[in-house]
């Protein structure tokens, strides 16, 4: 192999790992902000009431809106709940299970939305912003909402900045793959993160 490739491979190589670091740095970051935000929003507002997270400064409205933050509140015990749920089923019929016996989950909450954990994605972190209506808080949206998820090969998305959508789209795309039509049966019964209700 001549110098001259060697170089050419070598930039491409650095070239490849620049491109994936901003997105490596976001997912630590993500899980930095998905676990701080809301215990520092708890500390801040409930114990010591410094004011940070409730400053006028940083927020939608002054003063707050009662109702917006009641419904941020159910929003955000509809999302844990449907966490909760979700992840249980998922650890008891897919993860305990070796990859050869594994099925298409149609069991709980699968059986009407595909992605009842997505679902919980979006609603946890909008209840929270709708409870403390501060900007801050749309910090916490973005790192439930955008991926950078190594299993996204299916789209050519491996170590790119992803949407929650197109997250799910290429998930998708891997499970037809795999399931082949049964998978588009299920797809046909079923809502994407809402359920369907069709007239049969």
């Amino acid at each position: 192999m001549t110098n001259a490739r060697k170089e050419e491979l070598e930039s491409k190589r650095l070239e490849k790992s620049m491109v994936g670091l901003a997105p490596k740095i976001w997912r630590v970051a993500s899980d930095i902000i998905i676990i701080t935000l809301p215990i520092l929003l708890v500390i801040d507002g409930i114990v010591l009431k410094i004011g940070i997270f409730y400053s006028p400064y940083l927020s939608f409205f002054n003063p707050y809106d009662s109702y917006l933050q009641i419904a941020g509140l159910i929003i955000s015990l509809v999302g844990i709940i449907i966490m909760t749920i979700a992840e249980r089923t998922v650890t008891e019929h897919v993860y305990a299970k070796a990859a050869t016996e594994r099925k298409i989950l149609k069991t709980g909450l699968f059986a009407y939305i595909r992605h009842p954990l997505y679902l919980s994605f979006i609603l946890v972190p909008l209840g929270i912003l709708l409870m403390s209506l501060n900007y801050l808080c749309i910090l916490l949206f973005a790192a439930f909402t955008v991926f950078t998820d190594s299993d996204l090969r299916e789209c050519g998305r491996e170590g790119k900045f992803t949407f929650i959508t197109t997250s799910i789209g290429c998930e998708e795309k891997g499970l037809i793959k795999i399931y082949g039509k049964n998978y588009e049966e299920y797809m046909k019964k079923t809502g994407r993160l809402l359920p369907r209700f069709r007239k049969k």
